[in-house]
């Protein structure tokens, strides 16, 4: 691919593994799509996104019939994107694209998905390339402007005085297990902007957000497995995971064990 684009993507309830060399930007736009990546996982709907870094194995599975994405690839030596960090002043690869992570887009920008939708839409039946490469273009520059201003040098540097309350904030996620939060809600319930919480988390905890949730849902798992007979489907359901297929894939890909095999080990 040598060049960046922004296409629709309709999922649907079709499932499979994606690796490519290229980031992606993977944007809500109806329905929900659910999306594990080696440590974590999440669910992605209008209104939230999920990064995905170049050549980072990831899975899919559209959990509705109209399940569809905003879909923005990022070729590696386009020109343009190479224009776009400079204006920035940020190396996108080591910031915004850095990790596999799920974000909520503040409410303000929710009618941008409306116009990004019809401006795909209106390129579909252009006969002109050069029309299609301005409208890539421009919504390459909306989305990836505002990823940037949460990962800002000024948020880091207001946050460097802040600390994570562990207490808070495992105390959340516990009770949420069945619903894992996003982002924006933990970091209200701490009182912390979305951005400052983040970037605590990177310092703090040396991972993202949503990697410490999945540590603590499969070490949750491993206890209950270890320590009670809960069923496998039952325990997937109280951990938030849409079947039993997805938390067994999960628990492996941590533990590099089966849900099965662990319940043998003794604790």
């Amino acid at each position: 691919m040598k060049e960046s684009q922004a296409r629709r993507n309709l999922i649907a309830r079709q499932s499979g593994e994606h690796l490519h060399d290229f980031a992606q930007i993977l944007i809500g736009l109806n329905g929900k799509m659910e999306c594990e990546f080696v440590k974590e996982s999440g669910q992605i709907s209008s209104g939230t996104l999920a990064i995905v870094p170049d050549s980072e194995k990831h899975l899919f599975c559209g959990l509705n019939d109209n399940s569809e994405l905003l879909v923005i690839d990022l070729a590696p030596f386009d020109p343009y994107i190479q224009a776009l960090e400079q204006s920035c002043n940020i190396s996108f690869k080591d910031t915004i694209l850095q990790s596999p992570e799920f974000i909520t887009l503040s409410p303000e920008l929710l009618p941008l998905l409306d116009f990004a939708a019809n401006q795909l839409a209106k390129g579909d039946h252009l006969i002109n390339q050069q029309s299609r490469y301005q409208i890539n273009c421009q919504l390459i520059t909306l989305f990836i402007t505002q990823l940037c201003q949460q990962y800002s040098s000024t948020t880091v540097i207001e946050s460097s005085h802040r600390r994570l309350n562990r207490s808070v904030l495992n105390s959340y996620i516990d009770q949420r297990l069945s619903t894992p939060p996003n982002n924006l809600e933990l970091a209200n319930a701490l009182n912390l902007s979305e951005s400052h919480f983040y970037y605590l988390c990177q310092k703090e905890l040396r991972q993202t957000p949503q990697q410490y949730i999945m540590s603590r849902r499969m070490n949750r798992a491993r206890y209950l497995l270890q320590n009670s007979d809960i069923l496998p489907g039952i325990l997937a359901d109280e951990l938030g995971f849409s079947d039993t297929s997805s938390f067994s894939r999960a628990f492996k890909r941590y533990f590099n064990i089966t849900p099965g095999n662990a319940r043998k080990m003794t604790s």
